[in-house]
């Protein structure tokens, strides 16, 4: 936790306290007046109680008598000494009232002494208390009974002065102590603040130049007006700087000498730019430059930046060998400055990269030998190349795909010993306007990064099942089925529509499935390859031995043929191991009744090969090079090519 945070907690945890403290003061003042209050009660309803029976014994005789006056002349005296006495009330047992009296500004209702009777009983805190006595006679006998009716108001009202003025006193002293204690904890936050502000510009700072350092530059890229740039969109320039000459300057003449140099040019860099951004010393004799440019021409405005900083450098600089202070003699050098310029957002949308495409550019402007100021292009960064050209062929190729300019070109498969036209394999073709015929290996993973590959496989298989459906019988169409695609729950339903549409026998499609496609769910896997067998398409498993799948996958999943991948074809003639690899594969091929087709055949002794292994039907350049969708329909008419004899062919 930082010391701010700290101490404004330190500050909500002193304002509670102060609150409970006011509220246990005010509490505090109402026990203490309770208990003066009770005391004063108590002694007033002695005192009451006394003069009651005073009273009652002096009335006796007026009471056995009928002696009105009598009585009066016993209670004004008392009364007269007594102000919180206010009414007297005389009564005989046989109920007549031989004498009453009441101040004038007595609150008592009349018939007081009947509901208040027994106010004597109910306790000394009742603001009126009434205290009946029965008078005795001097023989013993009940002459009558007295009534007196005591006013405890004053001693309330007493005892609530006393608790307002105990408890504003305690208030006032604790906002005083609560004030005095809030002050200090302000001067302790201030100071906090100040410590913690005079430590993070310290951590931001080159501390022998007093600009920024790497993390200031970085702190001061991602807030601010910069901050405000980056989301605009504002355009702005970070330059990268490596001084040429330093090292000679600091083996000649001295660290001190060095360090001198150094302070001198980041002050004036500081000076150069400070209307328009900031200087960093990232470490060394290397500086950076962030500055915001003009958004009419914000190209131009950089380049007369750079120049202005290179300029300011070349100008002579003295110092002292000996140390500033140190007395000698000074002495004057001259270094140069080294740029590499990158602007956002044209080079860079993040701070981050924006770093990296400039120290790019200086690296070029150094190989370049040095002394001059390079701007980041995008030749630079190989890896922005690549991702430039890679969203360039996806914008194209779906410019392409709009235009069906991705067609299929068939290449043929033939039986090796007889070279009988089997059937055709579809292989994606699409020639670009300016490229030329561009790689399927360079296409399709755009496509299937971009999301275009299921729209692509469909188009071209209904392309190429339409071609199919004009060739003569029993020539086939073998095409490859992206392992996205098959991630389609649909795509029985898809290839069905499609044998609709072209009139082509599902018995004549076979569907060519990479080993990639099989990891993971096989039992998902097998009820779609199972449809698609169901409909009467063929499955081929297309460049076995490449990749996952082996016996558990050919025996769970419906295939009807192994292909052999063309690497392994065509290192048989130079590699022990290629051929043992195709020899298993063929055998195994065997051993499962499953037909094999052999890839990649170029040469005729991939075909003797072959034949001695069992393998009965190939495709590769040899036996015929991918064509267009013309020479396909004329080369599948119900004729056996042979392929040539070796003689022949010589």
């Amino acid at each position: 936790m930082t010391p701010i945070r700290r101490t404004a907690l330190d500050a909500r945890f002193a304002i509670i306290a102060a609150i409970c403290l006011v509220l246990a003061e005010i509490g505090g003042s109402y026990i203490v007046t309770q208990r003066f209050l009770a005391r004063d009660l108590l002694r007033s309803q002695d005192a009451a109680i006394a003069q009651t029976e005073l009273l009652t014994a002096v009335s006796a005789p007026g009471l056995r008598f009928n002696r009105g006056p009598s009585l009066d002349a016993a209670l004004m005296p008392i009364a007269a000494r007594n102000p919180a006495l206010i009414a007297g009330h005389f009564e005989r047992p046989d109920g007549l009232v031989v004498h009453g009296w009441a101040r004038t500004d007595s609150p008592l209702k009349p018939g007081w002494w009947q509901d208040q009777r027994e106010g004597d009983r109910k306790g000394y805190a009742a603001e009126i208390a009434v205290i009946s006595r029965t008078a005795m006679g001097a023989d013993g006998a009940i002459v009558g009974r007295v009534s007196i009716a005591w006013d405890k108001r004053p001693i309330f009202a007493e005892a609530a002065a006393q608790f307002r003025l105990m408890s504003a006193a305690t208030v006032l002293v604790s906002l005083a102590l609560g004030g005095l204690g809030l002050l200090v904890l302000r001067r302790r936050i201030r100071r906090f603040r100040a410590a913690e502000e005079a430590t993070r510009d310290m951590a931001m700072r080159d501390p022998l130049t007093g600009i920024l350092n790497r993390r200031g530059l970085t702190e001061a890229m991602e807030s601010g007006e910069f901050a405000e740039a980056w989301a605009s969109g504002a355009p702005m320039m970070l330059a990268l700087a490596d001084l040429d000459g330093f090292k000679p300057v600091n083996d000649t003449h001295g660290h001190p000498a060095g360090d001198e140099l150094l302070k001198q040019i980041a002050h004036r860099l500081d000076r150069e730019v400070e209307r328009q951004g900031v200087v960093a010393r990232l470490g060394g004799d290397e500086f950076a430059m962030l500055l915001l440019l003009d958004p009419a021409d914000p190209y131009a405005a950089a380049e007369d930046t750079a120049k202005r900083l290179m300029g300011v450098v070349r100008v002579p600089f003295t110092v002292h060998p000996d140390g500033v202070g140190g007395g000698g003699t000074s002495v004057q050098v001259r270094v140069g400055l080294s740029l590499g310029i990158a602007l956002a957002p044209e080079d860079a949308d993040e701070p981050s990269e924006l770093m990296r495409r400039a120290d790019s550019a200086l690296y070029r402007a150094k190989a370049e030998g040095r002394g001059r100021f390079r701007r980041f292009t995008a030749e630079m960064d190989p890896r922005l190349g690549k991702r430039r050209g890679a969203i360039r062929l996806e914008a194209e190729l779906r410019e392409a795909l709009g235009m069906d300019a991705v067609t299929c070109h068939y290449q043929p498969i033939r039986h090796l010993d007889s070279g009988k036209l089997l059937g055709f394999e579809a292989l994606a073709r699409w020639l670009h306007p300016t490229r030329g015929y561009v790689s399927p290996a360079e296409f399709i993973p755009v496509a299937e990064a971009n999301g275009l590959i299921v729209p692509l496989t469909k188009a071209l298989l209904r392309e190429a099942c339409r071609e199919a459906a004009g060739w003569a019988e029993p020539v086939m169409l073998s095409f490859n089925l992206s392992p996205l695609h098959l991630a389609e729950a649909d795509l029985p339903r898809q290839v069905a529509q499609i044998l609709a549409e072209t009139g082509l026998k599902a018995e004549r499609l076979q569907l060519e499935l990479t080993e990639g496609a099989l990891v993971g769910d096989l039992r998902s896997g097998h009820a779609m390859l199972s449809e698609l067998k169901a409909m009467g398409v063929r499955l081929a498993l297309d460049d076995f031995g490449t990749g996952h799948s082996g016996l558990r996958e050919l025996q769970a999943l419906p295939f009807d043929v192994i292909k052999v991948d063309a690497g392994f074809v065509r290192a048989m003639a130079s590699d022990s191991g290629a051929r043992k690899i195709v020899a298993a594969i063929i055998g195994l091929g065997e051993s499962l009744g499953l037909p094999v087709i052999a890839e990649g055949i170029e040469e005729q002794i991939d075909v003797d090969f072959l034949a001695r292994l069992g393998c009965e039907m190939g495709q590769g350049w040899l036996l015929g090079r991918p064509m267009p969708a013309e020479q396909a329909a004329f080369l599948a008419k119900p004729v056996e090519w042979s392929i040539p004899a070796e003689s022949d062919a010589a």
